[in-house]
């Protein structure tokens, strides 16, 4: 996909020139925040940029109002020693007081090279480094004497929880953001979240082998993805929480004892590979109070409140535009699922769809929502609406040039997918039969014999036949799907990580959480309120 269309009004060089010591007064003189900065800015001045855009600039203007993970450290190493002497500590950083709290957070946080740091000073001595005494611009007092607090009443547990992990997890973005943890991830062109991607589509497919009839092969894949949990958990991209979370999710969905068996696995394997303090492990403490229904009930909370405090940090707008629409069906995917709020998913596709406009990719991304309708009215045995919503699309795709078509196959590919479970639910065998074999044989086509999305859609045809009496096709493709099995996990085994990178979320099938339809007909509404919609542009996803 191709660069984003450039916004007509983002501010010029000579306007942040202009606006400089005005911008410098608001978020350093006033201590106003970033977001509040930018709304003054736009609402008073007519001044629009983007999140980037200020954090930029305040790197070239030299403005640096959070603490740096290095001050953080040496101020931590100099209360240490302070401590074992029996000394209180109040912190300076260029005559600036900083909280302790705020001081605190960063033992919290998840980059790796910080907490290294941190642990490094607990086995150090008393003794203040040489670089210590360096750091002229850092300055530790002892604090005046302060009255003591009232005791508060405490909340109960089940609203603690979301509140703090909230808070544990604005800690984890904000020092992976500030420490790069995450930069070469959100510097690429490619898929913002590769890993969480794969991952998280690699679980989705456990379950649809399970669903049928391919148990062994199911569990199999699902001990690869709890396999490869551990290497992403040791290095997270920044969607890793929320794949963790939905990953919770889905099993449960299916099976509340594969929820739990998750739950337990995962917050057992943080406790052995991350350090006490890790915010992960501070997380699954609090969220091991309430269960996995308090995880369930909490779930809309704390996936709103992961993906607010990432635009807050960095914005969830990308300036490439392929990364961009990946952004976009990961709202639409939340919303239909109940997890994100209309009036929050509005703002971003609002957003989403300005910079996308005379773009076939708000095309794409309605079609995708209206595949999610198409796959709601199927599960409801409204095979007339479904197969409505479903030829839609097609006549869609096929009104495209010849050459772009292709794009498409995979959306195509998951058309064909609800034509095969209409017509097998109409009880419309040969119709079913030929379906099915052309699904098989447009995801060969597509993604080669060895993928999954192929293996899946084997599977199907294969218990479509046997619940058809029609051993004689069953067996036939039953050997194609061993044969095919057997060669992916060869190559599973060989690589030891998974054997197909899956860098877009729209390619499975499933829509794998239970939705509704008033939150897919308003993402379906947001799409077509705008007029634009059906103009014949350049195709570029």
């Amino acid at each position: 996909m191709g660069t984003s269309r450039p916004h007509d009004n983002w501010a010029t060089p000579n306007a942040w020139a202009k606006y400089r010591p005005l911008i410098t007064a608001l978020y350093e003189g006033q201590n106003k925040t970033l977001k509040e900065t930018k709304r003054i800015m736009e609402e008073k001045h007519g001044f629009t940029a983007t999140v980037r855009m200020y954090k930029a600039r305040f790197q070239q203007w030299g403005i640096e109002k959070k603490i740096k993970a290095e001050d953080a450290v040496e101020i931590y190493r100099q209360q240490t020693a302070r401590a074992k002497e029996g000394k209180a500590s109040v912190a300076y950083i260029r005559g600036r007081k900083i909280t302790p709290d705020r001081l605190q957070r960063y033992r919290y946080r998840a980059a790796a090279i910080v907490s290294e740091q941190f642990l490094r000073v607990d086995k150090e001595s008393s003794v203040p480094s040489k670089a210590s005494s360096a750091v002229s611009h850092i300055v530790l007092r002892t604090p005046s004497p302060s009255p003591p607090l009232t005791r508060q009443p405490q909340d109960p547990v089940c609203y603690k929880v979301p509140i703090e992990c909230m808070q544990i997890l604005r800690n984890y973005i904000a020092g992976s953001a500030e420490a790069g943890a995450w930069s070469q991830i959100s510097s690429t062109s490619t898929a913002p979240v590769p890993d969480a991607f794969t991952w998280a589509h690699y679980l989705a497919m456990s379950q649809g082998l399970i669903l049928h009839g391919r148990t062994e092969e199911g569990f199999t894949l699902l001990n690869i993805c709890l396999e490869q949990y551990k290497s992403h958990l040791m290095n997270p991209d920044p969607f890793f929480w929320l794949a963790t979370y939905k990953a919770v999710l889905l099993l449960a969905h299916r099976d509340k004892q594969l929820g739990e068996m998750f739950i337990k696995y995962a917050s057992e394997l943080s406790a052995v590979m991350l350090p006490p303090t890790h915010p992960f492990n501070r997380v699954w403490s609090r969220i091991r109070m309430t269960g996995l229904s308090g995880l369930q009930h909490h779930a809309s909370t704390l996936f709103e409140a992961y993906l607010n405090i990432c635009k807050e940090q960095d914005g969830l707008l990308p300036m490439d535009q392929a990364s961009m629409v990946q952004i976009g069906f990961v709202f639409i995917q939340l919303h239909c699922g109940g997890m994100l709020s209309y009036a929050f998913t509005k703002e971003v596709l609002g957003d989403m769809i300005r910079l996308l406009s005379h773009s076939v990719s708000s095309q794409f991304l309605l079609q995708e929502a209206k595949y999610r309708l198409a796959c709601l009215f199927l599960d409801q045995d409204k095979l007339d609406e479904a197969d409505d919503v479903v030829q839609q699309i097609l006549l869609w795709i096929d009104s495209l040039s010849p050459s772009d078509r292709s794009e498409f196959d995979h959306l195509r590919c998951k058309c064909l997918w609800v034509v095969f479970k209409i017509e097998d639910k109409r009880g419309d065998s040969a119709e079913a039969t030929r379906t099915g074999q052309s699904l098989v044989d447009l995801c060969l086509s597509i993604y080669g014999p060895l993928h999954l999305q192929t293996l899946d859609a084997i599977s199907a045809l294969a218990d479509f036949y046997r619940r058809n009496n029609n051993p004689g096709a069953a067996q036939a493709i039953t050997e194609q799907f061993n044969s095919s099995w057997a060669y992916f996990m060869a190559m599973t085994q060989k690589e030891t990580v998974f054997p197909h990178v899956i860098e877009q979320p729209w390619l499975h099938r499933c829509v794998e959480l239970e939705e509704d339809e008033r939150p897919i007909q308003e993402v379906v509404d947001l799409f077509e309120q705008n007029s634009w919609l059906d103009e014949p542009q350049e195709i570029h996803i």
